[in-house]
């Protein structure tokens, strides 16, 4: 634990340094002193303050999927998509006549769909996966050299996957991801009646302005159903959306299912369920596929940075030992080193999906106007330090990297100079 860390806690509970300090039993300078980086947190202080502010978590048993995604391709090429990123052959697949979404034909196979209108080629090709056609691709995945999401990923930016080095423009616009809460025995589930309880007695902090939730009862065939809870964060409108529900009552009444015979066979008490769409289902692949971290991990930080769940202990706010047993307490995104030269495709790619439209739609009004709005913003756009080095390190080579020649490092200077005289210019 680093003291930025320390800080970020005490922060998140609302406690002083003297409060945190009265707690761990320490003088306050020493919490100063750690936050301000001056004195290294000890290994015994560390685990005194996951003890203490309840960090010590991530004991229960969860599994993460992904159980939804759509990815739309501008193109109508059809086979390709199911030939060089789905590695299927195309008579696997049937096809009808008629779609969803304005779509006009469909592809499947079994719930892996594909949908395609001809007559638009701006609308080109939606995938569309359901948790069941997750679960089939994953099949296939096994099938075909133990292949996996990370690489089914990565394809989808292949420089040249359809051919003739034709770019086409990708896009994924949304992918839920589930973490499932499992049943072990003598390990306790969370309660979710306490994290709505918590919400309505303002113990938890969120980023969500919307707050919803369903439950009660059904009568179905005569007899009285339990539906089970659903706690709700966000708007299902919004890129980012949370839907928490008791999973075990959902499979029960699906299958008809007493509670016990469907935790017997599931082995799931609870679903948490995140949904991303559009830029936020793009950020969250190109965060999966540059951390190499798991998607339970992944899932968990998202959580953590958009709910923090309290209890009160002794008078004073403390993280939530029963929550954080399934959501842990994470100390930030650990971003792991990869072997590769840095580019700037990832920016390229967020301009193509999110920007270059309106970009475009600008340059178009400019041109019928006869006016330059476009190219003068861009001109005054200031730069920042971070851009300077991702111009550096795109612009050399990896073996420029290693040598210190008089050109390398005339190479350097000049990018220097341009950007401070780009800078001096727009000041």
């Amino acid at each position: 634990m680093r003291g930025i860390e320390l800080k970020r806690f005490r922060k998140e509970l609302g406690l002083k340094q003297h409060e945190l300090a009265d707690k761990l039993q320490i003088e306050r300078s020493l919490i100063s002193k750690i936050e301000n980086g001056k004195r290294a947190i000890s290994k015994e202080l560390a685990e005194k303050v996951s003890e203490v502010l309840h960090l010590d978590g991530g004991k229960a048993s969860v599994e993460a999927k992904i159980d939804f995604l759509r990815v739309r391709f501008k193109t109508m090429d059809v086979q390709t998509i199911i030939r060089k990123l789905l590695h299927m052959d195309m008579d696997w697949f049937t096809h009808e006549a008629r779609g969803f979404y304005h779509y006009t034909e469909t592809f499947s196979y079994g719930s892996i769909r594909l949908f395609r209108n001809p007559e638009n080629i701006n609308m080109g090709i939606m995938l569309d996966l359901s948790g069941e056609g997750c679960r089939q691709l994953e099949e296939i995945f096994e099938e075909d050299h133990d292949r996996t999401w990370t690489e089914f990923f990565r394809s989808l930016y292949d420089d040249d996957i359809f051919g003739k080095g034709l770019v086409v423009d990708t896009k994924i616009t949304r992918i839920d991801i589930a973490l499932d809460e499992l049943i072990v025995k003598g390990q306790p589930n969370f309660d979710l009646y306490k994290l709505k309880e918590k919400m309505e007695a303002g113990l938890i902090g969120t980023t969500f302005k919307n707050f919803d939730f369903s439950g009660g009862y059904s009568f179905e065939k005569g007899q009285k159903v339990n539906k089970g809870l659903s706690l709700y964060f966000g708007s299902r409108q919004s890129p980012l959306y949370f839907n928490f529900y008791q999973k075990d009552y959902e499979l029960a009444r699906k299958e008809g299912l007493s509670i016990e015979k469907a935790r017997e066979i599931h082995e799931i008490k609870n679903r948490y369920e995140i949904r991303l769409s559009d830029e936020k289902a793009f950020l969250f692949v190109e965060y999966f596929l540059s951390t190499g971290e798991s998607l339970d991990w992944l899932v968990k930080e998202i959580i953590n940075a958009s709910l923090v769940v309290y209890e009160i202990e002794d008078g004073m706010r403390v993280y939530c030992k029963e929550w954080y047993n399934v959501i842990d307490k994470l100390e930030g995104l650990r971003l792991s080193v990869q072997g590769e030269k840095p580019s700037i495709e990832k920016t390229l790619r967020w301009l193509s999906n999110y920007l270059a439209p309106s970009l475009k739609m600008i340059k178009l009004i400019d041109s019928r106007l006869g006016t330059n709005e476009l190219m003068e913003r861009i001109e005054f756009a200031e730069l920042k330090e971070k851009h300077e080095e991702l111009i550096e390190q795109v612009c050399v080579g990896a073996k420029d990297l290693l040598l210190t020649s008089e050109s390398n490092l005339g190479l350097r200077d000049y990018i220097k100079k341009e950007f401070h005289l780009e800078n001096e210019y727009v000041q």
